[in-house]
């Protein structure tokens, strides 16, 4: 278990590396590198989404300071956004931000944040059955 974290940690460094790289350039060869890294990068979403969904929002942002920044790079890429179940799984993510009860205002922005980045979204996105 260890490991894993340990693993997810240096992907998140990687994929928050390239998601910035594929956000700054729009030229061919950083369309093909997005492409060619697109299954790779849903795996780690997946990856993701399951260690979002065990922690609190608080816990979440202790552990990863960035993860908005890296999903709002996610869901503006449209790339990401086409390939396969990515969508629905960017969409998972976010809704492990979100407080149920916010107990600040810090809480409610973040709250706020998450429905703005998910609006544009398809919402035939399907929310998680587990």
């Amino acid at each position: 278990m260890a490991q894993d974290s340990v693993d997810l940690s240096c992907d998140y460094q990687f994929w928050m590396q390239k998601l910035s790289v594929w956000d700054q350039a729009s030229t061919l060869g950083t369309q093909q590198d997005t492409c060619v890294h697109l299954a790779r990068f849903q795996e780690f979403l997946r990856k993701m989404y399951e260690a979002l969904k065990e922690m609190d929002s608080n816990t979440i942002f202790e552990r990863f300071p960035t993860i908005d920044q890296l999903l709002a790079k996610a869901c503006w890429n449209p790339f990401i956004l086409a390939y396969d179940e990515s969508q629905k799984i960017l969409i998972w993510c976010l809704c492990c931000l979100i407080n149920k009860e916010p107990q600040n205002s810090r809480q409610s922005k973040l709250n706020s944040w998450v429905q703005t980045e998910a609006s544009p979204l398809p919402s035939k996105a399907c929310w998680p059955s587990d």
